[in-house]
């Protein structure tokens, strides 16, 4: 297929909802992988404190493999780290956080330099720095760690959680101060230079969470950061986020990227209201399939109704630069289905599951408490 778009413009109509010319292979999860990185001699921690080298890793798999999108940070701790908590840099690759900072939300608080005095500065200098080097033809796509998350590094996943029940209150000042200053990293995101924001939402995964506890705790602050900075942005969220995603579809963001959900399903949930960026394996299938496998994976997420393939979390980094190459060729040799065709895939898988299922004698709701 010959290309008439650049892989900025595609990706962009692709997330808002445009036209494409394929369907563009634009991965914002983390592509780390142990030939990436020896390929542009990249190594941790180095590649989180230099931003050279974080935006030669963020550029690697478009450089190397095609993919459609450079994504600087590489860690979800950076945001809990700048508020104060310690990380531990014995995982150099993915530093954890290694304990939470308050106990008290009003004590809550942030260097007003930190955009100069933390690592955000390396990542701040890394998009500028790729927005410099492709002069905007490439999408620069950071990370943000997303509010409910941050708040949970701050607090304490299991406090957070456990105060959605017992102390509301507290858990939504928590959630509000977190999201005060991911707005504010995002806005400085996009004055440098990045074309779309990665919100990443882990911890509100509906494996951890309740769709009612997303609606009142992480529904306000998605849609505040949908609100309050300009810059189109995909939402992530990991795990069974199945029960939330009529939630998802009032957050106003432009594209929901998922995990273990059917890519056929996110679609007739969502709708046309959000574009779904999805969804290949990267436990079993990225490291351990072949480029076939890879292929035909591809094939399917796009006949399926995705607007954007992409991985469902972080890329292995055992997987290999040929999987990662089969994937960009199934986007680029896939035709982009027509609506009815979509619609016509997605009528015919959930008559087949029905079928399937009634014959065992089960009801919908107990499939998808499986299934899902």
């Amino acid at each position: 297929m010959v290309s008439e778009m650049t892989p900025t413009r595609r990706v962009l109509a692709a997330v808002l909802g445009g036209r494409v010319d394929y369907v563009p292979p634009a991965n914002p999860l983390a592509q780390t992988t142990a030939e990436l990185m020896d390929a542009v001699g990249a190594s941790w921690p180095k590649a989180h404190r230099d931003p050279k080298m974080m935006a030669d890793l963020a550029a690697a798999p478009y450089e190397i493999c095609g993919i459609e999108a450079a994504r600087p940070q590489f860690d979800i701790s950076l945001e809990a780290e700048v508020l104060g908590c310690p990380l531990d840099w014995n995982k150099p690759d993915r530093p954890p956080v290694a304990a939470h900072a308050y106990t008290d939300p009003k004590d809550v608080t942030w260097d007003p330099n930190f955009a100069k005095n933390s690592r955000a500065a390396v990542v701040l200098e890394a998009i500028s720095i790729l927005r410099e080097r492709y002069a905007g033809m490439l999408p620069i796509i950071p990370v943000i760690t997303a509010p409910f998350t941050v708040a949970g590094h701050i607090a304490g996943v299991e406090n957070l959680v456990r105060w959605t029940r017992t102390d509301p209150e507290k858990a939504h000042a928590f959630i509000e101060a977190a999201t005060d200053f991911v707005i504010e990293y995002g806005k400085l995101q996009v004055a440098a230079g990045a074309h779309i924001l990665f919100p990443a939402d882990p911890s509100a995964s509906g494996d951890l969470i309740s769709g009612e506890t997303y609606e009142e705790f992480v529904l306000p602050a998605h849609q505040r950061m949908a609100r309050e900075i300009s810059a189109p942005k995909i939402l992530h969220m990991c795990g069974n986020t199945s029960k939330l995603l009529p939630y998802v579809k009032k957050s106003g963001m432009d594209c929901f990227s998922f995990d273990n959900v059917p890519v056929w399903y996110c679609r007739q949930i969502l709708g046309n209201s959000i574009s779904i960026l999805g969804s290949l394996d990267v436990i079993d299938l990225m490291p351990n399939g072949t480029p076939e496998d890879v292929y035909n994976r591809t094939k399917e997420c796009i006949f399926q109704g995705t607007d954007v393939v992409g991985t469902a979390c972080d890329v292995s980094f055992g997987t290999s630069i040929e999987n990662l190459k089969a994937y960009v060729q199934a986007c680029r040799e896939t035709p982009v289905p027509q609506s009815d065709d979509v619609e016509a895939i997605i009528r015919e898988m959930g008559v087949g599951i029905g079928k399937l299922e009634k014959s065992k004698g089960k009801t919908i709701d107990e499939v998808n408490g499986r299934f899902f």
